[in-house]
């Protein structure tokens, strides 16, 4: 099952930093979602009741639609950074678009942008698990949104994507998912590249295909399953396919007998080879080169 950060094209709103000694924020309801990130200091977050506390390396993700206010609960200064933004980008210009309503004030329904399904919910919190990288990405996020040219301002989507990946990964198990769908793109490569090794090496063609991937140290049954769920074909249809694509190009490109360009493919058997032949173009090998290669 894939981590819910596979479904996400974050589209930033706005980007900005604080650093106060009292600091303090009103109850309102935010239309986007907010991400806050905590440099030094520690402060308390109330979201629809439920409290979150932040210190210094931890982050905390408000959802949109919900009441919060926040105040500063540790002495001396409080430092954090903060990025409004869409899970999903928003097509078309958003600029004078309010993103929030401080309370009692009146709020939009209409104007809330709620996360897809796959996403929680609810606030999402935690320690940061890599401080100097989380920092510095928002460092050039905020360089480049608020002073860098629309092209540069673009491009703060994808440094956003790998901060909430980075910041989110091990919780949404993001990493594993992905760690065991490379396993299995490892190996069907790897069968694909023995395959490609097998047609070119005409000393090995007497073994059987089965034989040959052996050494790749899984079952056959299971490199045909994932090599299958990579490439949309088994391991052997992908052999033969490749017999008699090379096969065409020798009728047509060549007088050389049927009989000859089966043994040059890899087939022992001529008859066996028509066989196949006619399965994969529904034509004999004859026919082909008779229509000259069409």
């Amino acid at each position: 099952m894939a981590s819910y950060l596979d479904h996400i094209s974050p589209h930033i709103h706005r980007v900005g930093e604080g650093d106060f000694s009292h600091w303090a924020s009103p109850r309102r309801v935010i239309y986007d979602h907010e991400l806050l990130l905590i440099r030094e200091g520690e402060c308390e977050t109330d979201i629809g009741g439920e409290r979150f506390i932040q210190g210094a390396g931890s982050y905390l993700i408000k959802p949109a639609g919900i009441p919060h206010s926040g105040v500063q609960i540790s002495s001396g200064r409080i430092s954090f950074h903060w990025i409004h933004f869409d899970w999903i980008f928003c097509d078309g210009n958003d600029e004078g678009h309010s993103l929030m309503c401080y309370l009692p004030g009146k709020v939009d329904p209409s104007l809330i942008r709620r996360g897809p399904p796959q996403v929680p919910n609810g606030p999402l919190s935690g320690e940061i698990r890599s401080p100097a990288l989380i920092f510095q990405l928002f460092s050039r996020i905020n360089e480049l949104w608020n002073f860098g040219t629309d092209r540069e301002r673009a491009s703060c989507r994808a440094l956003l994507l790998e901060l909430l990946i980075d910041l989110l990964g091990e919780s949404a198990n993001h990493f594993e998912e992905m760690k065991a769908g490379n396993r299995e793109d490892q190996v069907a490569e790897k069968v694909r590249h023995h395959i490609n090794h097998l047609l070119e090496d005409p000393t090995i063609r007497q073994f059987s295909l089965q034989t040959h991937l052996s050494k790749i140290g899984y079952s056959y049954p299971h490199l045909c399953r994932v090599f299958k769920k990579s490439y949309g074909i088994s391991p052997l249809t992908y052999l033969n396919n490749q017999r008699i694509e090379r096969a065409c190009k020798l009728l047509r490109d060549t007088e050389l007998p049927v009989s000859e360009i089966a043994q040059a493919v890899g087939v022992d058997n001529p008859a066996y080879f028509s066989r196949l032949f006619s399965k994969y173009t529904s034509q004999s090998p004859r026919e082909y080169r008779s229509r000259g290669g069409k």
